[in-house]
């Protein structure tokens, strides 16, 4: 399974001090801090529960 095949969730902050968790469509990468069209800035991205591949092999180069 390919990470980039799915949806991506984040938590974000609205200028009104609220926040929620939002998912963004496939396709859309967004880091914290990112400030989004309506004015709410992305605070978290969670990882997701599954590792991809690529985490699994960096992790091997851990000491």
């Amino acid at each position: 399974m390919n990470s980039w095949e799915y949806s991506m969730w984040a938590y974000i902050r609205h200028p009104d001090g609220s926040t929620e968790e939002r998912e963004f469509p496939t396709g859309i990468s967004i880091e914290i801090g990112d400030i989004l069209e309506d004015g709410a800035v992305v605070i978290d991205v969670p990882y997701p529960d599954d590792y991809d591949d690529d985490v699994d092999s960096l992790l091997s180069y851990d000491e």
